[in-house]
């Protein structure tokens, strides 16, 4: 398995400029979704307009919108098309959950459950966004992509993370943020630089 440490890998991923990853969404697929769920002004506000848009990463972690169109960006940053759009009904109730400090892992994912937001990578996304904490680390996105590389046993500094392409990833995930900044610190880079890494690039060398 290649290292994780190799200095020229150690330079990518340092120069990776997160804050500037700008996935684009198309604003037609989600007005009908929006209008019918009651969040027609919160897609104009998004959308301004526009056919499509990008939504920095940097704009949904810092930025000074207000909480919901935060929470509506990051949640379409990760759904650049409409599949089961019924959290859209819920999302004044996911945006309370979700920016609200939980003392856990488990207490912050059980408490966007309750109001209807399940799935590890929208979980994730939305902790990373907000700004939570997960045991003192700074919470970090994990996809689909993301638990296929750990599975596939790719880089070797994840090798104890190979568990996470199964049913025990959302028990794992802590293991995953702890990991993850451990390795960055040692590199000298952030982790969410990291994490867009192995999103993008983790399957590429």
């Amino acid at each position: 398995m290649p290292y994780l440490t190799h200095p020229p890998l150690q330079r990518l991923i340092a120069a990776l400029p997160v804050d500037d990853h700008t996935p684009e969404v198309a604003a037609q697929p989600w007005r009908e979704p929006c209008a019918r769920a009651g969040q027609a002004a919160l897609h104009d506000a998004l959308f301004a307009g526009r056919a499509a848009i990008r939504i920095p990463r940097g704009w949904l972690r810092t930025g000074d919108a207000p909480s919901a169109l935060r929470v509506f960006g990051a949640l379409l940053h990760e759904r650049p098309r409409p599949s089961d759009d019924q959290w859209l009904e819920r999302l004044p109730a996911i945006t309370e959950a979700a920016q609200r400090p939980a003392p856990s892992w488990e207490a912050y994912r059980q408490d966007l459950a309750a109001v209807g937001l399940t799935g590890l990578t929208a979980t994730s996304r939305l902790a990373h966004f907000l700004g939570q904490e997960i045991e003192g680390q700074p919470a970090l996105i994990l996809d689909a992509r993301i638990r296929r590389v750990c599975g596939g046993q790719r880089w070797t500094e994840l090798a104890e993370l190979r568990d996470l392409r199964g049913p025990s990833a959302v028990r794992l995930y802590p293991l995953y943020v702890r990991r993850l900044h451990a390795i960055a610190e040692a590199g000298g880079y952030r982790a969410d630089q990291l994490e867009l890494f192995l999103t993008e690039l983790g399957d590429a060398f």
